[in-house]
C-alpha cells in the first residue's frame, strides 16, 4: 500500500494556516470611562491604573459595570464603521448618589438629539435590560435582552433612547454602532428595524409614520454547541426586502456577536477581499491570527487582505466576540457631532435643517408621551416646508 505522508509538525502547520488567514494590523485597548454610577466607574479605573489589577477591574466592571468605552473609528481602516461604543452599567434602587448624579450632570439615557447620513446599531446582549426609544416621527419602541434596532436616520431625524429601568434583569449592557451609509443613500427616508430572537423584547407600542420592520435575526450553533454566532447582519447588501432574517442593509456588512466555549475552540469566517474587518473582545482571550492574542476589551484592526478570518480562545473560559466587517464605501468622510455627511457642506446644510426643525422639533426626555406627540404633531409643518 501507499505509504502516508509525514504529518508536518503542529509549528508549521499553524504557519500555513496564519499564511492563509487574515491578520491584525493593530490591537488596541481604548480608554473606558465611568459612568452609570459613575462613582463605581471610577472605582474601577483607578484600580485599572495599577498594572496587576486591571484584570480584575475589567472583571469587575463585566459583573458589576460602570464604564463605557467610546471608540471613534478612522475610515481608513474602519470604512463604513463610524464608531463603536460598548455600554455596561447598573442602575441599583438603593444607590444614594444616583438622584445627584441624573439631576445635575446626566440623565439617565441620551436625551432627543439629530442624526443625518448613516445608520445607529443599538444591540442589547442577551440577559441585559435595554431601552426605550422615542422618535420626532411619532414611534415609540422598547426593547432588550439580545434584541437590536437597526435605525437608518437618511435625510434626518431626532431620537431619544432612555435606559429601560422596568426590565427583568435590572443590569444594562449593549454596543452602539454606527455605520456610514453610502453618498446616494444619505438623504434617503428614515426607516427603523427591530430585529430579535424568540426571547428577546421587541415591543412598538406607537408606529408613527416611520416605517418600522419588526422581524429576527439568525443565530447559529456549531461544534456541538461549542460555537454561537448572532448574525444580526449576514454580509449581503439586502436592501430588497427579500424575506430572509437579519438586518436589511445600503452596503454589504456583517455584524455577528460569536461566543467560544472553552479553551481552543475556533471559528473561521469567510471574507471578501478588501473588506474591512474589525474584532471587539467583549471577554476571555483569542488568538485573531499571527500568533496575535488580544484580551478582554482589546479593539483589533484587521488587515483587509489575506482571506477568512480565524479566531481561537486562548482561555478556558472561552471568549466572547463581536464582529464588524464591511465593504468599504470608499466616500469621503466629514462629520460633526450626531451627523455625518461627505462634505462640509452637506454638513451646514444638515446644521441649518435642523435648527429650521426639519428634522423634528426637541423634546425634554421628562417629557410625558401625551406631551412629546404634540411635538411631533407641531413639527410636521417645518418638515413639509423644507
Amino acid at each position: 500500500s501507499r505509504p502516508r505522508a509525514a504529518t508536518p509538525p503542529a509549528h508549521i502547520r499553524r504557519e500555513k494556516r496564519d499564511r492563509a488567514m487574515r491578520t491584525p494590523n493593530r490591537v488596541v485597548r481604548h480608554t473606558r470611562l465611568p459612568v452609570w454610577p459613575a462613582w463605581q466607574g471610577l472605582a474601577l479605573v483607578a484600580l485599572s491604573q495599577v498594572g496587576q489589577l486591571r484584570g480584575v477591574a475589567d472583571r469587575l466592571e463585566g459583573r458589576f459595570g460602570g464604564r463605557v468605552c467610546p471608540i471613534s473609528l478612522d475610515p481608513r481602516e474602519a470604512d463604513p464603521f463610524v464608531l463603536l461604543v460598548h455600554h455596561r452599567h447598573s442602575f441599583r434602587k438603593f444607590d444614594v448618589l444616583r438622584p445627584l448624579f441624573s439631576a445635575a450632570i446626566m440623565p439617565e439615557g441620551f436625551p432627543a438629539h439629530p442624526h443625518r447620513g448613516f445608520e445607529t446599531v443599538t444591540y442589547v446582549l442577551p440577559g441585559r435590560d435595554g431601552l426605550t426609544h422615542r422618535d420626532s416621527f411619532g414611534c415609540k419602541m422598547r426593547y432588550g435582552d439580545g434584541a437590536v434596532q437597526w435605525m437608518t436616520a437618511g435625510r434626518g431625524m431626532l431620537h431619544e433612547e432612555m435606559w429601560d429601568l422596568g426590565g427583568a434583569f435590572h443590569e444594562h449592557e449593549l454596543y452602539q454602532i454606527w455605520l456610514n451609509l453610502p453618498p446616494g443613500a444619505k438623504m434617503e427616508p428614515p426607516r427603523v428595524q427591530l430585529l430579535g430572537r424568540p426571547d428577546s423584547l421587541c415591543e412598538v407600542e406607537r408606529a408613527g409614520e416611520m416605517p418600522v420592520r419588526v422581524g429576527s435575526y439568525p443565530m447559529v450553533e456549531l461544534q456541538g454547541g461549542r460555537v454561537q454566532v448572532r448574525y444580526l447582519s449576514d454580509g449581503t447588501a439586502a436592501g430588497d426586502g427579500n424575506g430572509r432574517p437579519g438586518a436589511l442593509t445600503r452596503s454589504p456588512v456583517t455584524v455577528a456577536h460569536v461566543t467560544l466555549a472553552g479553551g481552543g475552540v475556533r471559528h473561521e469566517l469567510p471574507l471578501p477581499e478588501g473588506w474591512t474587518c474589525l474584532v471587539y473582545v467583549r471577554s476571555g482571550r483569542v488568538d485573531v491570527g499571527g500568533g496575535t492574542v488580544a484580551s478582554q476589551y482589546d479593539m483589533c484592526y484587521m488587515g483587509r487582505t489575506g482571506g477568512p478570518l480565524q479566531i481561537e480562545s486562548v482561555s478556558d473560559g472561552g471568549a466572547d466576540v463581536l464582529i464588524l466587517a464591511g465593504q468599504p464605501i470608499g466616500a469621503p468622510v466629514v462629520a460633526s457631532g450626531t451627523i455625518v455627511m461627505n462634505s462640509q457642506a452637506q454638513v451646514d446644510d444638515a446644521l441649518r435643517d435642523y435648527q429650521a426643525g426639519a428634522f423634528g422639533l426637541p423634546w425634554e426626555h421628562t417629557a410625558t408621551d401625551a406631551e412629546w406627540e404634540k411635538r411631533c404633531e407641531q413639527a410636521k409643518p417645518l418638515a413639509r416646508a423644507r
